[in-house]
């Protein structure tokens, strides 16, 4: 078990590494965009290339086990914003697994969550799938990214279609926010 309170400080908790080099054994094929239900088939924390800092490289499968999308979350870094942001989203982790607090890698390894996908190109190299978001494995959230603009409407009612460029979230009951 590797604990990461003494890699960030203070009274927070984290994580556990495993040890396969999923790089070699990623399926290429592109996903679409938006919201997919899957599991953290890997979780583990790996030193950054540059030696200064670490991040938990999270290794996310889609349901169906056909494709593999790779994230890293920083959680060491000269960079206080990169840390800041990794903290966030193990934040959110945690609560769309209903955990308190993630004390090792190995709470992650196995659970269910959805992640929302994005496309990234990459200049000279292939595009590639993106983790973007973080949520709980949900029946009502939307499953694709223009499935979101429904639901808008359907929240807002038929007045919120002329004033979609008005949208705002805090319109909207922190209860039947679809993400």
């Amino acid at each position: 078990m590797s604990n990461i309170s003494s890699l960030i400080g203070n009274n927070q908790q984290y994580i556990q590494p495993g040890g396969v080099d999923y790089n070699a054994t990623a399926n290429k094929n592109l996903l679409p965009a938006g919201w997919m239900d899957g599991y953290i088939e890997l979780a583990e924390i790996r030193d950054t290339k540059s030696g200064t800092g670490q991040y938990i490289y999270i290794a996310w499968r889609t349901s169906d086990g056909q494709h593999l999308v790779h994230d890293h979350i920083n959680i060491k870094n000269t960079n206080s914003v990169a840390v800041d942001i990794g903290l966030r989203t193990l934040g959110t982790i945690a609560r769309a697994l209903g955990l308190k607090s993630i004390d090792d890698t190995e709470q992650l390894n196995g659970r269910e969550i959805a992640v929302r996908l994005a496309i990234e190109e990459a200049g000279e190299w292939p595009a590639r799938n993106v983790i973007k978001a973080y949520a709980k494995v949900s029946s009502t959230r939307p499953k694709r990214a223009g499935d979101l603009d429904k639901t808008r409407h359907q929240i807002r009612g038929d007045e919120g279609r002329n004033r979609q460029a008005n949208f705002r979230q805090d319109d909207i009951p922190a209860d039947q926010i679809p993400f």
